[in-house]
């Protein structure tokens, strides 16, 4: 099952979202996000937040959740629990990136956090994917994005193998505090197969926006 988070990023143009099916998911508003929610004509089940950067009327079909501005989560973080608990375990972020930096790299940290409570989450918006794998192997479907990314989080990847992209790689390991695989393409194949055997990767699906 899968629910959609909306946080409170700005969204300058909403076109990318078109191609999305929020239907049969759950939708949660965190925050501010529900002007996002708002602006795509989704009525959420569910809002969370202490109204810091809310300032709207909330749908009495909306269950609301209200937290006080001191707390030791934040509305980004109380959300993904209100999912985890509902037993969603894809979850897919909308207005998590950009905005405030230390708000954008906060999401980040909750995509292992995901992980370690046994979901999946993504960072969405019109340029850029951004998830987190622990150790394991997957498929890599090409999907629009021109470039793949991969980058340690928090500590070395060990035994990374890429195959099916322009660079490929066997047994490598991504120190912290280095860039060693970014900026790669898929070449001729339209499925990439990924595996590692020790830390957290972030998987960076990116395209050129306007400048």
């Amino acid at each position: 099952m899968r629910a959609y988070i909306f946080c409170a990023a700005p969204i300058a143009d909403y076109s990318y979202l078109q191609k999305l099916d929020f239907s049969d998911s759950l939708i949660i508003c965190a925050d501010g996000g529900i002007y996002h929610a708002n602006a795509l004509g989704l009525t959420p089940h569910i809002w969370v937040g202490d109204r810091d950067s809310c300032n709207v009327e909330i749908s009495k079909e909306t269950k609301t959740y209200f937290y006080p501005t001191d707390k030791d989560f934040t509305d980004t973080n109380l959300a993904i629990d209100c999912a985890l608990k509902r037993g969603y375990q894809e979850i897919i972020f909308i207005g998590a990136l950009g905005g405030r930096l230390d708000h954008e790299y906060s999401h980040y940290c909750l995509l292992k956090y995901i992980l370690e409570k046994g979901g999946y989450g993504t960072l969405l918006d019109a340029h850029n994917e951004i998830a987190m794998k622990a150790p394991s192997s997957f498929a890599l479907h090409k999907n629009g994005k021109r470039y793949v990314s991969f980058l340690p989080f928090g500590d070395t990847v060990k035994g990374l193998c890429i195959r099916g992209l322009k660079y490929e790689v066997e047994n490598f390991t991504l120190e912290n505090g280095k860039v060693q695989a970014t900026c790669n393409e898929f070449a001729q194949e339209d499925t990439a197969q990924i595996s590692f055997t020790e830390g957290y990767l972030l998987v960076m699906r990116c395209e050129d926006g306007e400048r």
